[in-house]
């Protein structure tokens, strides 16, 4: 059913399929599959995120503004996540999602039936800290 071998009770109960426009931070204007890739797989080595299920889902925020924010506090950390902001459409058969209301953050686990984890962008615009 799902994309990834996912840890037990993941993801929530609270998770739900969703048809919504959505942000994501993109490395390079010409968005690549490694552009949407998990933390598990981007921090293979790193032993808690084998059993957070956060870290098996893929991140996008439910507007520019929330998605520039994280941006501009990973910034401030030291983190560089990326250039770019682009826009997506989840529909609800790419699998289950959990929208925190307060960050606007989506976490999204993607079922097995999605060809791969590359989202079509549109409206992709480079972010200059403002």
């Amino acid at each position: 059913m799902w994309k990834e071998e996912l840890p037990m009770n993941c993801p929530p109960e609270s998770a739900e399929e969703m048809k919504i426009s959505a942000y994501r931070i993109l490395k390079e204007e010409e968005p690549q599959e490694s552009d949407f890739l998990p933390y598990i797989h981007l921090y293979p080595n790193n032993s808690r995120y084998k059993s957070l299920c956060e870290a098996f889902a893929l991140s996008f925020f439910d507007s520019i503004q929330n998605a520039k924010a994280a941006w501009k506090k990973a910034s401030k950390r030291g983190k560089v996540i990326g250039g770019y902001i682009g826009k997506i459409q989840i529909e609800p058969s790419d699998g289950k999602n959990n929208l925190n209301k307060k960050t606007g953050h989506i976490s999204t686990w993607l079922y097995n039936t999605r060809a791969n984890n590359l989202f079509e962008c549109t409206d992709i615009n480079p972010i200059n800290g403002n």
